[in-house]
C-alpha cells in the first residue's frame, strides 16, 4: 500500500512547528530548569497574604502550577513538579502576614525552596532535581519535535524536486 504524502502546506507547517517546538522544548526548558547551587538563587524574607492554584484553561481538572502572593508585592511561582498533597495541606495552613522565605531559581523565578519560622515546605534539593528530570523529559520531547521538522523538510524538498521534474516533462 503505498502512502500518500503530506501536503505542502502541512509540511512546511510541520517543519517551522517543529523547530519551534524542538527548540523551546530543548533549550528554553534546559536554561529555565538548569541545575543549580543554593548560593545562585535570589533570596527572599518576606510575608504570606495567599496562593492559587493555577490550572489551564483547557484542563480545569488538572494543575499547572501554584502562584504565591507576598507583601512584598511580588507572586511567585512552584512549578507543577513540585506540587503534591503534602505541599497543597501545608499552604492552606499557612496564615496571612505569616514570615516565610523564599528561594527562587535566577533563570525561570520559580520556588526552588519555601520555608516558614516552623518547616522547611519546600525542599531545594528535591525541587531541583524534579526540575532537571522535567528538563531531562522535555529534552527528548525536543528531539522528537526536531525529527518531525526533518520530516516536514524532506517532504517538502521532495515534492519540490517532483513538481520541477513534471515542468520539465511537460516541456
Amino acid at each position: 500500500m503505498k502512502r500518500r504524502p503530506l501536503s505542502f502546506g502541512a509540511a512546511i507547517g510541520l517543519l517551522i512547528i517543529g523547530v519551534l517546538l524542538g527548540t523551546v522544548a530543548t533549550f528554553g526548558m534546559q536554561f529555565w530548569n538548569k541545575p543549580i547551587e543554593r548560593e545562585a538563587c535570589k533570596s527572599f524574607e518576606t510575608q504570606f497574604v495567599a496562593y492559587d492554584e493555577g490550572r489551564p484553561k483547557y484542563l480545569p481538572s488538572k494543575k499547572k502550577e501554584i502562584r504565591i502572593d507576598c507583601s512584598n508585592g511580588g507572586r511567585y511561582f512552584i512549578d507543577i513538579v513540585s506540587i503534591n498533597t503534602e505541599l497543597l495541606n501545608a499552604l492552606s495552613e499557612l496564615k496571612v502576614h505569616e514570615n516565610i522565605s523564599l528561594l527562587i531559581h535566577p533563570n525561570s523565578n520559580t520556588i526552588v525552596e519555601l520555608a516558614n519560622e516552623t518547616a522547611i515546605l519546600l525542599r531545594f534539593d528535591e525541587t531541583i532535581e524534579k526540575l532537571e528530570q522535567e528538563a531531562t523529559g522535555f529534552l527528548f520531547f525536543g528531539i522528537f519535535m526536531y525529527f518531525c521538522a526533518l520530516v516536514g523538510l524532506y517532504q517538502i524538498i521532495l515534492q519540490t524536486i517532483r513538481k520541477r521534474r513534471a515542468k520539465k516533462v511537460k516541456r
